[in-house]
């Protein structure tokens, strides 16, 4: 098991730790990222290309990532919905990626002519990570007609009902949407949400609301959505946050590894 340590180099906990959301590192320093990984006790990142807008983070950046380090790397294809081809599902699957990564549709995830991307991921065992909530603004997003409107997590539940066997992971609990969240996570087998991004005070308290009631411990998943500089962070805010909101020391290692693992079991990879 990884040793996670303060800054300061003292041991805090030992718990392996899979970050279920987090992007190429912006400068481009794998080394680093991985360095930062071992400090926080992550031995496995969901690493997810994004879109133009946010800089070089995209497939290529992931699949580097992949081969140079397939022990830590899950690699997760970023799909533009809508304007690529149906096949790139294919590509990635065939390039090794685990899974595919969803953000800024120009319309609402469920709409039936996605569906063949949908289908091509179930068929392929892919998991599916669906940005959900307000979205941060880019250059590109007059041009790719991007709404958060169309990313209510309420959307994929019309996915889940319609691709049973496709597991499907929600971000950032869906803010601010997060009681919608909850309720579609806890009617939907296939639907996990991750706890991941810059609103997670807002998601603490969502949670200490619906936890155990709409919100099960083994539907979460951790994750960061940060530059690695920040993995720490993250890691220590929800170390803190979990058993304030009554969750066992079992159940926060359900939220902080074994419900990824599980899931990364379940699919082909």
């Amino acid at each position: 098991m990884s040793r996670l340590e303060t800054d300061r180099g003292e041991s805090v906990i030992n718990m392996r730790i899979i970050d279920a959301h987090v992007h190429p590192p912006a400068d481009g320093d794998l080394k680093k990222f991985v360095e930062k990984c071992e400090k926080a006790g992550i031995v496995k990142s969901f690493l997810c290309g994004l879109p133009r807008g946010f800089g070089n983070m995209g497939n290529d950046a992931v699949e580097r990532a992949l081969k140079e380090y397939p022990d830590l790397i899950v690699g997760f294809g970023y799909v533009d919905l809508g304007r690529d081809a149906f096949e790139i599902v294919d590509d990635l699957y065939a390039k090794g990626f685990t899974g595919l990564k969803f953000i800024g549709p120009p319309k609402p995830y469920d709409v039936d002519e996605y569906f063949p991307y949908y289908e091509r991921a179930e068929r392929y065992g892919m998991l599916t990570l669906f940005h959900t909530g307000i979205v941060a603004r880019t250059a590109a997003d007059k041009f790719r007609r991007v709404s958060s409107r169309n990313m209510r997590p309420v959307y994929l539940e019309t996915i889940a009902r319609s691709f049973p066997e496709l597991k499907i992971i929600g971000a950032h609990l869906g803010h601010p949407w997060c009681e919608e969240a909850s309720v579609v996570s806890y009617h939907n087998p296939n639907i996990f949400f991750d706890i991941s991004g810059g609103h997670t005070f807002y998601i603490a308290l969502t949670l200490r609301r619906r936890l155990f009631f709409d919100v099960k411990p083994s539907k979460l998943l951790f994750g960061s959505d940060a530059q690695p500089e920040d993995f720490l962070r993250c890691v220590h805010f929800w170390l803190t946050v979990l058993p304030q909101l009554g969750l066992s020391s079992e159940q926060i290692e359900e939220v902080f590894c074994r419900n990824a693992e599980n899931l990364i079991k379940k699919s082909c990879r």
